[in-house]
């Protein structure tokens, strides 16, 4: 029994030292990404990684894993904008200048998640460039998607908030692959 009771608080202590690493590397590379670039959050990085390093096994150890859980975590966010977008389509109450901008947003947001396919591609075969320009098309996506509603006086996009978030994760992306490339 005592064994045992050794053997659990052991465990216990590197559990807590590896989780403490991984928040320790979410929270310096946050930092230096936020540091970086003026369009990311520090906290909003923080809070994201470490949500998602939660239900990562094994959780992130290199910026190497934050740069592909950074682009998952986008890429997941992105297929859920997809959904809500289809749902948005069956509201009687948007009007057809709304629902050809949701239609468009919809394709936008589809050629996103290609394009993020192809950075995490590019990434694992060390293509930087590439990385950088396929996570670029789909930040810009989300811009333009945001931006078409504009055109229409009086008219509101109904994925603001979606378009800011998955803004955000795309940055945080484009951070990463930068800082990898910096320091690898």
């Amino acid at each position: 029994m005592k064994f045992s009771i050794h053997l659990l608080v052991i465990f216990s202590i590197f559990l807590f030292q590896r989780t403490e690493g991984s928040n320790n590397l979410i929270s310096e590379s946050c930092r230096e990404a936020s540091k970086n670039d003026p369009n990311l959050s520090h906290d909003f990085c923080v809070a994201s990684l470490e949500e998602a390093s939660t239900k990562s096994k094994p959780p992130p150890s290199s910026l190497k894993d934050l740069v592909g859980m950074s682009i998952q975590l986008t890429k997941s966010n992105g297929t859920i904008i997809v959904s809500l977008i289809s749902e948005l389509l069956k509201n009687k109450s948007f009007d057809h200048y709304a629902k050809a901008c949701l239609l468009d947003c919809s394709k936008l947001y589809s050629d996103s998640l290609s394009d993020l396919e192809d950075a995490v591609a590019a990434f694992e075969s060390k293509d930087f460039d590439t990385a950088n320009i396929k996570a670029s098309a789909a930040l810009d996506n989300s811009v333009t998607c945001e931006d078409q509603f504009k055109d229409k006086k009086g008219e509101s996009s109904p994925l603001t908030k979606e378009n800011h978030i998955f803004f955000q994760l795309n940055v945080m992306s484009l951070a990463f692959i930068q800082m990898f490339r910096q320091y690898r």
